[in-house]
């Protein structure tokens, strides 16, 4: 028996789809990534933006021809907004399996905007054994690249142990070559976490950090429980340590009560901080936030600002990403000709090569969203090769 799963929302998600995928082929099943080959359509929903759950429910109605196609198919919804919704789905598409399956990580924060906390609780931590147990078994399956998931991923503690000393532990695991962590929160984001990323070769030099508003105004009416002052500080130790690094965030735009000049000071903070690269989301009201009692902007303004934030934070990753060209890049396949860079670019490659390889790689140009690079000889050790080192092997020809 096959399955295939559709995945919304974030990286949490698609960690909470992996998981399910595992146990399925545990028991048996094959993954597909043809819908049609399929007995079995998973759709792991997301409820934190309205836009990703009208999306995931269009889909399962659409779904009610593909299950009828074939006598024994199974429709099975997952995921943040089959939880919230259980009872809609049910009255709404009475021809689902199974519409409720929870795999619970939590948030303690109260964003005003955010759903999220009152859908998955409160926060609930691996031990330190149980996240290297997986780590472990990830490096033996051939994965070298391991990503720490978490609503708000630095706030992680057990015992004794912090989310700096998690790095280091994961780090240690024999194999991991690269390790990625999302999502982090401003609040926790100490100098011991910024000097262990520093430290610890195997952490990949690339932060998300999400800032959501420029303004401070705004900032306390979500309930960030950091101003901007504190942000762009923390930006300015993280960049200290690693100059190299990439810098991307989460922005909202047209939060209710945002003003003229809360707007500006976003711009500002863009301009200021020159992010690589930025996801720009239109405000959109939860059933059941604090928010969500707010007079909402008229939803033209929105639009527009939401357009100008994008123009602005797309300008400066185009000029980041044109730096890039001409530059030797170690990237890391994750699926044909398709890989990233330490720094979270994603590349595609002229050339044949395969999942979980690491190649050298010379960008040749930059598109909006990606790179593209053909494979060059040389020992990818080196992050890029010097103007001597070109001498050198100029010399040799």
């Amino acid at each position: 028996m096959k399955f295939y799963m559709h995945t919304y929302g974030c990286q949490m998600n698609v960690a909470d789809s992996s998981e399910m995928g595992r146990h399925l082929k545990a028991k048996g099943l094959v993954e597909t990534e043809n819908p049609d080959e399929a007995s079995v359509f998973l759709v792991n929903t997301c409820t934190v933006r309205q836009h990703a759950e009208d999306r995931a429910f269009s889909e399962i109605g659409r779904l009610r021809r593909w299950k009828a196609r074939r006598p024994g198919r199974k429709v099975v919804v997952t995921g943040c907004a089959a939880e919230r919704t259980k009872e809609y789905l049910e009255d709404r598409f009475p021809f689902l399996d199974l519409a409720f399956v929870t795999i619970m990580r939590g948030c303690n924060y109260s964003c005003t905007y955010c759903i999220v906390p009152y859908v998955r609780g409160r926060e609930i931590y691996h031990s330190v054994e149980q996240i290297l147990s997986e780590t472990r078994a990830r490096a033996a399956e051939g994965a070298r690249e391991i990503t720490l998931l978490g609503q708000t991923v630095n706030s992680y503690r057990y015992g004794t142990a912090r989310f700096a000393d998690l790095l280091k532990a994961v780090a240690e695991v024999e194999g991991v070559k690269r390790i990625r962590f999302m999502s982090p929160h401003p609040y926790y984001m100490s100098d011991r976490v910024i000097e262990t990323m520093a430290a610890v070769p195997e952490v990949c030099e690339s932060l998300h950090l999400p800032v959501q508003s420029g303004s401070n105004t705004i900032l306390k009416q979500m309930m960030r429980n950091y101003t901007r002052e504190q942000y762009v500080s923390i930006i300015g130790k993280f960049r200290e340590v690693m100059p190299d690094a990439t810098l991307s965030t989460d922005i909202i735009v047209g939060f209710p009560g945002e003003t003229d000049r809360d707007f500006r000071e976003t711009l500002t903070l863009i301009e200021q901080t020159q992010f690589d690269w930025g996801f720009i989301f239109k405000y959109s009201p939860r059933e059941g936030t604090p928010a969500a009692s707010l007079e909402s902007l008229p939803q033209e303004l929105v639009e527009e600002r939401h357009q100008e934030c994008l123009a602005l934070i797309d300008r400066f990753a185009q000029e980041k990403r044109s730096k890039m060209v001409g530059t030797m890049q170690d990237v890391l396949v994750e699926a044909d000709n398709i890989g990233r860079t330490r720094t979270n670019y994603r590349v595609y490659i002229t050339g044949t090569v395969a999942p979980g390889e690491e190649v050298r790689v010379r960008i040749t140009s930059a598109q909006r969203a990606t790179l593209e690079g053909v494979i060059e000889d040389g020992n990818i050790d080196f992050e890029n090769f010097r103007e001597e080192d070109k001498s050198a092997c100029a010399n040799r020809g």
